[in-house]
């Protein structure tokens, strides 16, 4: 019995208790078909609910995408109406406005429409990072070959030659990079639930039995009714439709700068509001078959009054009750959020294209490493029955003593060419570098929850921003000013004008201004000893507290205007604050005191109060060219007034409110009257006829500003190859006017129609084949959405599902731009309604101090500053990760190179590698542990003229391979030149003779001279010098009876002291002739030049490998990477102590090294310098690159990516049922379960609640043709989706 989902907006939704075989009649909100009872059951009684957690969802859908007057009335009203307006909802939830519900239906809610109460997950345990980071299929491969490697060297190899060590270093890294993953992983969730343990548990007002209490949050159901007033943050989705007084900010949810009037729908009179151009209204896909009036009758802007009330959004004034639709999980929050916990726990998210390209290549690596190893082992295999077929030396019959350790030692020559192929570094420096680059970001207030967001970063081609909270900074302004007669910055008013000018604006400002309006420093709330506490946000550029807006925002800008008129520069909240004073003289209880308040219709608001110096003034602020018809003189910079006439009403409008109005500003006129006598009526209320012959102070202009660091970041995208997108929920015209200051929007191309700004509904209609489906996101029409993406630079009027679909739709393009056939977006946003975006993006940046708990939980990366130059700041580490991850590669795939082909070569010419297992165990430290740190740490903020590198050139395709042509020339050319070197020291240096007094030295003439005689004595394999001895020398035959020159013949030789005598042959090869040590070998000088060199010039190829575009200069920047430093200086230290120091370099196989000898080895290793300027000389341009480079073409990368980012669960299910058929289950990409059914016209496919069918006959994927009847079932799927039978039509779901 199976419950299924049917899209993301009921995956958090409580399961609904159904019978067996029934399943929801489909409708629309408020149909017949809605109507169905559902029964309950709790304690002793049983409430039937006639709407479900569903119907709410679809009713907040409808009113978040139809937003404008008329769509509200042609689209949302008839809904509503269904329910029977606010009154049959009320019914429906069994409550009442006035009375609210009875306290003892809370549980029975609760089992219904949930809790208002979201479980914290609780923190992983380390053992689960561990095993998550052993799934990394390198790791899992370097364990298999350690375990191999251990039991070889210590069953089959003397305990001596220690041949177990390799496997145990192998071992050694994969616990290494394991836990160094697992460290980082833990670290980053705790460090981010720190960050975000915001969770309390306050009390809220509300109705229940007719009485007001107070009851935890959590303990809020559906149908309570909450009372609210200034300053409560909502704790659950509700409607209001009371009379009320209530402002609602909504900017986190929905990129409103200004506060929503709540309440029952008041829509705009005719001939109230400005209609907008015809352009503009085709934009927003008003009537779009209409003609220019009809669409002009149409239009409505959006109502003055909204009933809907969102969970997380701020009371900024005035009191009401709210009717609670919706709690906890069913929120419209978190439905935003989305099912966080499936995408965390899908296997396949973590890992970025880049890992799965080193994945790939690591495989072919370990598959070539094969292939030679398993060659090698055939080739000493077949010439070891040779020189049996032949009976050379030792090899005329089988010998257990001697032939066993033989063969077994090539097994072992196998596996140690193999075990160097492997790239064990690989993983570590993948690891190494993310870290690095995780700890640094924090740095540059980037914090990184997901590791391969640093790496994806890099490869950003465009970044979708939101508005309010991230390009602007979330608070309303006053940006323009026009005073006392002329323009003025509102920065340069302080200094300007007279006190008497400055005291007449701030106490016309203020005193017209409600109390609850207040300037207040921001603060976080944090766990102390178990106690919520709150603590001011210190602003990192000017030491002092952040300011943080309460009440009304158009207001809070006028009394910051005031405080920077009167030069105040303390603390926000501070007492002192200039409005404040003015307050405390003109307090709200004044008697005396008068008002009028703020309508649309009016557009002005005005305040009477008794004024100090006799009589009473009255002060008004609204719409500029509404206040400003009432004024008749204007304030002059003496203090004076001059009259207002004409010519200059004239200039006020076109020279100051529309040019205003066209940087996109909010222009307010503030004016004031004095009267002798109070003109307030006995009843205390103000005549309108008072708001006449008013004095003009001043025109101010408002705006959300942009944050000052914008532009420059913004240009530094554009030079780094990367589109910055603004998407906002602002209206068209503020939304070009801010695009254009940051530099998003360009004015000329949007006139030559190169660049592009739409609004949401024109978008939406275009690209969507249904857009009332409740997952748009999957009914993009790709064309359009490719004919609209590349151009478009602003999309206003946005619902929160328009991001999440533009961000989806550039993902899916393949339209070829600027060279990049598949787009890497990033998202940026701060506010709730950017949740869904920022999950679907390739990176997700959510702000830390603006930003939402929710956003922070989507993201990948938490702006702990806010401050989109630290985005900028990602972009730069994303790219510096990517390149040193490269460095290490360049450097490790060389020293493989190498590596291997002296150990293939040595096996097959000197019988076994010139290099000991136990060196070749050294040499993968240096390339695994110590290159990975040195190479793999580079910090751009240090090195001079890296940021500005990275940040100057365009981003690296997710097609492009790993390796360059001008790391695969490097590569190969230093290889070559490293085995030259090798090769030359290995065969043309060391004579053939007998051992002296050591080892090293020679007992007599040679005989064998090397072609370069430096006097020492060889080192290599016995078996290859035979060559070079004297017939007589190289073997002593086996004994043969009828050649004498085999044995000598014996007479009278005594046994022992009995007198008893021998007589008879006695062989001149002696028993132990043949036996020898394998794998061990004694220590010679010769291969530990050969090995000192090695190391080496691997050592000075690392300054080398630090460059990768074919710079001349290798030494640039490297003294400012210390990691590098100490790196080369230990590697150094340890290479002179394990060949110096006597018992080292015994377990080393070395034999210690003279002053002359180590000053030929420094000058080989140091020779690798001069090698990188000749490398720089030649050609590259001619080198192919294929998959063998890390390269992927479109259709693999996509395969890839879908594999990575897909959180669908497995597709199919069987069960093997008694009649051999199958009960399918499939879970299809959109989430919904489907039944299927076979019958003689083909197959059905039918969502449904219960996907269950009969399918006689075999069954086969579509993708990887495996047999379901034998494979999936067993193995939770093959990962595809695609099914067939014989006989019948193909279908993929």
């Amino acid at each position: 019995d199976f419950e299924i989902n049917q899209s993301r907006w009921n995956q958090q939704g409580s399961r609904e208790k159904r019978t067996e075989g029934k399943d929801r009649a489909e409708g629309h909100p408020g149909s017949k078909a809605e109507g169905t009872l559902r029964e309950i059951g709790s304690g002793g009684g049983a409430m039937a609910f006639p709407l479900s957690v569903d119907d709410f969802k679809k009713f907040v859908l409808l009113n978040i995408n139809n937003r404008l007057g008329h769509d509200v009335r042609a689209k949302v009203l008839p809904v509503l109406e269904g329910y029977g307006s606010y009154e049959g909802l009320c019914e429906k939830l069994k409550t009442n406005i006035h009375s609210g519900i009875n306290p003892d239906e809370v549980a029975q809610r609760q089992e219904h429409y949930g809790r208002n109460y979201i479980e914290q997950k609780p923190l992983t345990p380390f053992w689960k990072f561990c095993w998550d980071a052993l799934q990394d299929p390198t790791l899992i491969f370097l364990s298999c070959a350690s375990v191999v490697s251990i039991i070889i060297g210590t069953v089959f190899e003397p305990i001596e030659c220690l041949g177990w060590l390799d496997g145990l270093a192998i071992m050694v890294a994969v616990i290494v990079v394991v836990l160094v993953g697992a460290i980082q992983e833990s670290s980053k969730e705790k460090q981010f639930r720190a960050l975000t343990d915001k969770a309390s548990d306050d009390l809220v007002n509300v109705i229940r039995a007719g009485t007001q209490k107070q009851v935890s949050n959590r303990d809020v159901v559906v149908g309570d009714v909450l009372v609210l007033s200034t300053g409560d943050i909502i704790t659950a989705d509700g409607l209001v439709f009371e009379r009320n007084t209530l402002k609602i900010f909504e900017g986190a949810l929905t990129g409103e700068s200004h506060a929503i009037s709540k309440g029952p729908f008041e829509f705009k009179e005719k001939g109230h509001f400005e209609v907008p151009p015809d352009i503009d209204l085709q934009q927003m896909n008003v009537l779009p078959e209409g003609t220019p009036e009809e669409r002009r009758a149409y239009y409505e802007p959006t109502p003055d009054k909204t009933p809907l009330v969102f969970k997380g959004t701020e009371v900024q004034d005035g009191e009401g009750k709210m009717l609670v639709i919706a709690v906890g999980n069913n929120t419209y929050e978190q439905i935003l959020l989305g099912d966080k916990e499936d995408d965390e726990d899908d296997e396949g998210s973590g890992r970025s294209i880049l890992q799965v390209k080193l994945d790939s290549m690591t495989m072919l690596i370990t598959k070539v490493g094969a292939f030679f190893g398993i060659g090698i082992v055939i080739i000493l295999f077949i010439r070891f029955g040779i020189l049996f077929a032949n009976t050379e030396c030792c090899k005329e019959e089988w010998n257990n003593a001697v032939h066993n350790s033989q063969w077994i030692g090539f097994i072992i020559t196998g596996i140690t060419i193999f075990v160097v192929a492997v790239p064990e570094g690989l993983p570590l420096a993948v690891t190494i570098a993310l870290a690095f680059s995780v700890r640094k970001m924090m740095t540059d207030q980037n914090m990184v929850k997901t590791s391969s967001a640093c790496e994806t970063m890099g490869s950003a081609t465009t970044i979708c921003s939101d508005k309010t909270g991230t390009l602007t900074t979330s608070m309303m302004t006053v940006m323009q000013s026009w005073v006392a007669g002329s323009k003025c910055e509102p920065k340069d008013v302080a200094g300007k004008y007279s006190d008497e000018v400055k005291s007449s604006i701030s106490h016309a400002m203020t005193i017209n201004t409600s109390e609850k309006t207040d300037i207040v420093a921001k603060t976080n709330k944090k766990i102390v000893d178990g106690k919520e506490v709150e603590e001011p946000v210190n602003d990192p550029n000017t030491g002092k507290y952040m300011i943080a807006y309460s009440g009304n925002a158009t207001e809070c800008a006028m009394i910051k205007f005031v405080n920077q008129l009167n030069g105040f520069d303390g603390n926000p909240g501070d007492a002192s604050m200039p409005y404040k004073k003015i307050r405390n003289n003109f307090p709200e209880s004044a008697e005396g005191r008068a008002a009028i308040t703020f309508s649309s219709k009016r557009k002005r608001m005005s305040t009477l109060v008794p004024w100090t110096a006799g009589g009473f003034r009255l002060f008004t602020k609204g719409a500029s060219e509404m206040v400003m018809s009432l004024c008749t003189t204007y304030l002059d910079s003496d203090g004076s007034t001059k009259p207002l006439d004409d010519a200059t009403r004239k200039s006020l409008e076109d020279d100051v409110i529309n040019e205003f109005a066209s940087q996109g500003l909010r222009t307010i006129s503030v004016a004031y009257r004095q009267f002798e006598a109070s003109p307030a009526a006995e009843d205390g209320s103000l005549p309108e006829a008072t708001e006449t012959e008013l004095v003009l102070a001043c025109i101010v202009g408002i705006e959300d500003p942009l944050r000052p660091e914008v532009p420059d970041s913004v240009q530094t995208c554009r030079n780094a190859g990367i589109v910055v997108r603004m998407v906002t929920g602002d209206n068209l015209a503020t939304a070009k006017a801010i695009s254009r200051k940051a530099g998003i929007l360009d004015p000329a191309k949007e006139a030559s129609g190169d660049e592009l700004a739409m609004t949401g509904e024109q978008f939406r209609t275009r690209v969507l084949s249904d857009q009332n489906s409740e997952t748009p996101e999957r009914c993009i029409i790709q064309s359009e959405m490719d004919a609209i993406w590349p151009k478009l630079r602003v999309l206003a009027r946005s619902t929160p599902t328009d991001k999440l679909v533009l961000v989806t739709g550039i993902q899916k393009s393949r339209l070829v731009v600027d060279g990049y056939t598949r787009q890497v977006v990033a998202v940026t946003g701060d506010g709730t309604n950017d949740a869904p975006a920022l999950k679907q993006a390739d990176v997700g940046f959510a702000m830390y101090i603006n930003g939402t708990q929710v956003a922070q939980q989507a993201a990948d990366i938490v702006i702990l500053d806010d401050n989109f130059q630290s985005i900028v700041a990602a972009v730069k580490w994303g790219r510096c990760v990517y390149d040193n991850i490269c460095k290490f590669l360049q450097f490790q795939l060389t020293v493989n190179i190498t590596a291997c082909t002296i150990a293939v070569v040595g096996a097959a010419v000197l019988t076994e590698s010139p290099l000991k297992v136990i060196q070749l165990l050294w040499v993968n430290l240096i390339m695994d542990s110590f290159a990975s740190l040195a190479l793999a740490t580079d910090d751009p903020n240090r090195v001079p003229g890296l940021k500005e590198q990275l940040l100057n050139r365009k981003p690296y395709p997710r097609t492009q391979a790993l390796l360059s042509k001008i790391m695969v020339r490097n590569m190969f050319a230093h290889a070559l030149y490293q085995l030259l070197v090798l090769f030359i020291l290995i065969f043309c240096i060391g004579d053939v003779c007998e051992a002296g007094a050591t080892i090293n030295e020679c007992g007599g003439v040679p005989y064998w001279r090397a072609p370069i005689d430096v006097g020492i004595r060889s080192g290599r394999p016995a078996d290859y010098d035979l060559i070079n001895l004297p017939a007589d020398v190289k073997c002593i035959d086996a004994y043969k009876q009828d050649d004498p020159s085999t044995y000598w013949y014996v007479r009278d030789m005594p046994l022992d002291a009995s007198g008893d005598t021998f007589e008879g042959a006695i062989p001149i090869r002696q028993r132990t002739y043949c036996e020898e040590q394998h794998g061990c070998g004694e220590r010679s000088i010769h291969m530990t030049i050969v090995f000192n060199s090695f190391v080496l010039m691997q050592i000075f190829n690392e300054i080398n490998t630090r460059k990768l575009h074919g710079e001349m200069n290798q030494f640039a920047g490297a003294l400012y990477n210390d990691w590098f430093i100490r790196v080369m200086v230990g590697t150094l230290a340890s290479q002179v102590v394990l060949v110096q120091v006597p018992g080292i370099n015994t377990a080393f196989g070395c034999s210690g090294l003279d002053w002359a000898q180590w000053l030929v080895c420094v000058a080989i290793g140091a020779s690798e310098l001069l090698v990188h300027y000749l490398c720089a000389l030649l050609p590259y341009e001619w080198i192919p690159l294929g998959s063998w480079a890390g390269s992927m073409d479109d259709a693999t990368l996509d395969e890839t990516a879908e594999e990575i980012g897909s959180a669908v669960p497995p597709p199919c299910f069987l069960w093997l049922m008694a009649d051999l058929s199958f009960q399918l289950f499939l879970w299809g990409e959109d989430g919904r379960g489907l039944t299927v059914s076979t019958e003689k016209t083909g197959l059905r496919w039918q969502p449904r609640r219960r996907a269950q069918a009969t399918l006689p006959g075999t069954w086969r994927c579509l993708a990887c043709r495996s047999r379901c009847a034998t494979r999936c079932h067993q193995a939770r799927g093959c990962g595809h989706i695609a099914l067939s039978a014989p006989g019948r039509s193909e279908r993929q779901v």
